[in-house]
Parts: structure tokens; C-alpha cells; sequence
């Protein structure tokens, strides 16, 4: 009877395992429970100690049908925890998985397939909007105009900046987009090299080369004197709602947004000083006891932190394989400005007469020739409004890459602060206090995208 019951309940176990391994893994990893038990019916441990905890005696079944119980449910909750967080579960679309919508897009690893113009033409415009999630990088020429105390306040200097968009738009047609920008420039300068009192080493080692060439490689010999044209950095980053419409009539999409922007720009004004004399002393009538030179260093560095609310839309039409947008957003909102004003000099002495790389006497960060250092700063708050256009085309390099360029601009009406140093306060009338500037940035860009 004990070998019958035991066969039977084996049995019974065998079909349980089977039917739960069958149903309970995904098809690629299915796989059929072993024939042969796991443990002994009845192994020594239990058997050589007589364990009689009351919970053990409540389970029916032997000891295999335990841990096989206990695998059984842990591989369940693993699977299921594994397609939950994959948002391959139809009840994530539903929402209780906030990502399951963004990670719709699946291009299974083939972001180089070839593009069908066949199934290009006979998409919709519906159809062509892609859902999922996107990502596109931009680089940017981009300009930036001169501030008001600059003779030349109308003028536009470029340099370079990266843009980085991404996103995602769900299966009902809404989603997010965020934007970044990052730029580290112009640092336009007038400056020049003004050799030291001492900045000549003649050596006659290599002859073919001039005399002011022969310098000591290993000590600076020379001031750079600098005096700023535009010097600025500007960053921005956005989040925007987006709601798809239905396409019009003859393919455009519009897609309105509402959203949140900071902004952030830094502008940089240098003026520098260079003076040179002989040291007298107090003789009568006074001697030459030696040489001074002086560099002296004003600088002025202002922030605009600009927190900003916008509205807009972005307009989207496909042709073949081309797809051309028309971004556009208004903003506006509070500037909180700061300003910090340095002006530090520095003198260095020799003895007379100053021999040809000789050795200073005395160099340090302050002198009664000119002024001691002096260090200040103040702030202000101004408000602004203004706009971010986007034009631009791009080209379906592969089923889901594109190659896009264009052209952008923001625009800051108002509210932006950019200072002038005591150096142009006296010799060109700046005003120091000019907080209430625009800013211009036109910019051509290009870059590349995915499933945008």
C-alpha cells in the first residue's frame, strides 16, 4: 500500500510539473521536468532526526513536492516581473506601467534596414508619424550678437553649440519632448602679446633663428592683453506636452505643445592694462634704482537664470522619402540677474638696468602705483519674452535613421543684463547698468535622428 500511494503521488507530481513548466516559461526556453526525482522520497536528514514541525505536517505531499512548489512559484513571479518591466504586458498599455508606452518602439536591432519606397507610398501620414520613443543629436553654427556697449552692438559672431532632443509619443497620440542646448561661445577678443621687460633670451644654440624667438621655453615672457568684443556661454534645457491632430487634408500634422523651459546665459567683458616705467629714489635729484611693470586685469561677469513657461507646435509633412517640420515656440517669464566686477593688478619690479632674462625682484596682486585688488558684486531681476523657430528638412537614410539639417533662432526681446568694465565706463561711456538687452542666436543646423 506504502509503494502504491507513493508511485501514485509520484505520478500525480510528475503531471503537475509538467503541465506548470509548459505553461509557466516563455516558448524559447521551454524545457520538460526530469523523470528521476529531484530528492528522495524520504532523505536521511529528515529520517534520522524525526522532524514533526507542525507547518511541515499540514503540507500534504513529500519533501520533492515542496521544493518543487517553491521553484515553481519563484519562476512565476520571475517571468511575470521580467514582461512587466519590458512593458510587454497588455495591461501596461492600460497605464499601470508608466514606460511600457515609450519602449513600444521595437526596430528589433535593424536601425540600418533599407527603406521600402513601396511601403513608403502606401503608408498614410497616420501611419508614417512614428510612435515609441525617439532620439536626435544636432550640431549647431550659431551666432550671437554684441552687447549694446559695443561700438559694434549690431554685429553676429558664430561659433559652435549641440542640440539634443528626445522623446516619446504613446499609442493615443500624446507624449513628451525635451530638448537640451549647449553652447560654449563666441569669445571674441582684440588682444595682442606684450613682451616683459625681460622677455628676451638670446641664445646661440640655433643661430638661423631671430632674436625673439630664442625664449626660454619653460618661463612666460609675455602678457596677453585682452580687451572683449562678445564673450558669452548660453544653455537651455525644455519639457513639453505634446498632443498629436489628425492630418490635414493633404498630409500635415500638427502637433500643439505646452511646456516649461530654463535658460541660462553668461556674458564675459575683459579689459586689460599694460604700463611700464623706471623706479626712482628720493635723491636730489633722484636716481633710476630700477624698473616696474604693471598688467592690470578688469573683468565683469554676468549671469541671467530665465525661468520660462511656453506654448507652440511643431507642423510635419512627409514627401517620399523627405520629412519636413516647422517648429515654433513662445516664451516667456522672470530673469534673476547677478554681476561680479574684479579688478586685480599685478606688478613685478626689476633691478637697473634690466638684464635680458633676468629675475624679477617682486611680483604679487597688489600695488600702490595703480590700485589695490578690488572685488564686487550686486544683482537685479527682469522679465522677458520671445521665440524658438525650428525649419527643418530630413532625409530617410535607413528604415530608421534619418540625416537632417535646417535652420533655427531664439530670441530674447528683452531682460537679458551684459556688463562693461570701469575701463570702458571711461573711455567710452558704457553703461554699466544696461540690464534690460535682447539677444538674438540665428543658427543653421545638422545632425541625425531616430524614429524621429
Amino acid at each position: 500500500m506504502r509503494m502504491c500511494l507513493a508511485t501514485d503521488l509520484a505520478s500525480k507530481s510528475k503531471g503537475r510539473k509538467d503541465r506548470i513548466f509548459r505553461y509557466a516559461l516563455p516558448k524559447p526556453i521551454q524545457f520538460r521536468a526530469p523523470s528521476v526525482p529531484i530528492l528522495a522520497a524520504q532523505p536521511d536528514f529528515i529520517r534520522s532526526t524525526g522532524y514533526s514541525d507542525p507547518i511541515v505536517k499540514s503540507l500534504s505531499g513529500t519533501v520533492e513536492e515542496i521544493i518543487m512548489s517553491v521553484l515553481q512559484r519563484t519562476l512565476r513571479m520571475f517571468v511575470l516581473a521580467a514582461m512587466a518591466v519590458a512593458g510587454q504586458v497588455g495591461m501596461s498599455q492600460e497605464g499601470y506601467h508608466p514606460f511600457s508606452e515609450p519602449m513600444a518602439f521595437d526596430p528589433d536591432w535593424q536601425f540600418f534596414a533599407p527603406v521600402q519606397m513601396q511601403d513608403l507610398q502606401d503608408l498614410t501620414a497616420r501611419q508614417r508619424a512614428n510612435n515609441g520613443f525617439y532620439v536626435a543629436y544636432d550640431r549647431m553654427q550659431i551666432g550671437l550678437n554684441r552687447s549694446d556697449t559695443e561700438a559694434a552692438s549690431h554685429k553676429i559672431d558664430f561659433t559652435w553649440g549641440n542640440r539634443f532632443d528626445f522623446g516619446w509619443m504613446n499609442s493615443k497620440e500624446s507624449g513628451w519632448m525635451f530638448s537640451a542646448i549647449n553652447v560654449g561661445g563666441p569669445n571674441v577678443y582684440n588682444q595682442f602679446e606684450q613682451n616683459r621687460l625681460n622677455q628676451f633670451i638670446q641664445l646661440t644654440t640655433n643661430p638661423l633663428l631671430r632674436p625673439e624667438f630664442q625664449n626660454d621655453d619653460g618661463i612666460r615672457r609675455m602678457f596677453i592683453v585682452q580687451d572683449s568684443v562678445n564673450v558669452g556661454s548660453f544653455s537651455t534645457f525644455e519639457a513639453n506636452k505634446v498632443w498629436r491632430m489628425e492630418p490635414y487634408r493633404y498630409g500635415g500634422i500638427l502637433e500643439p505643445m505646452v511646456g516649461l523651459r530654463y535658460a541660462f546665459f553668461g556674458d564675459g567683458a575683459a579689459n586689460d592694462t599694460y604700463r611700464a616705467g623706471s623706479l626712482f629714489n628720493t635723491a636730489v635729484p633722484p636716481t633710476v634704482t630700477g624698473a616696474f611693470e604693471d598688467i592690470i586685469r578688469d573683468r565683469v561677469d554676468t549671469d541671467n537664470h530665465m525661468i520660462l513657461g511656453q506654448v507652440g507646435f511643431r507642423y510635419t509633412k512627409f514627401i517620399n522619402r523627405w520629412t519636413l517640420s516647422n517648429d515654433m515656440k513662445f516664451f516667456g517669464g522672470h530673469v534673476y540677474q547677478s554681476q561680479s566686477t574684479s579688478i586685480v593688478t599685478t606688478e613685478t619690479t626689476y633691478a637697473n638696468p634690466v638684464a635680458i632674462g633676468a629675475t624679477s625682484l617682486t611680483e604679487n596682486d597688489s600695488t600702490d602705483l595703480v590700485q589695490p585688488p578690488f572685488y564686487s558684486g550686486r544683482k537685479s531681476e527682469k522679465s522677458t519674452i520671445g521665440f524658438d523657430l525650428r525649419v527643418e528638412g530630413s532625409y530617410k537614410a535607413t528604415k530608421y535613421l534619418d540625416l537632417r539639417g535646417g535652420f533655427a533662432m531664439m530670441y530674447f526681446a528683452r531682460g537679458i543684463w551684459r556688463g562693461a568694465t570701469s575701463t570702458e565706463i571711461a573711455n567710452t561711456g558704457a553703461n554699466p547698468n544696461s540690464n534690460n538687452q535682447n539677444l538674438i542666436m540665428p543658427a543653421f543646423t545638422f545632425g541625425i535622428a531616430l524614429n524621429r
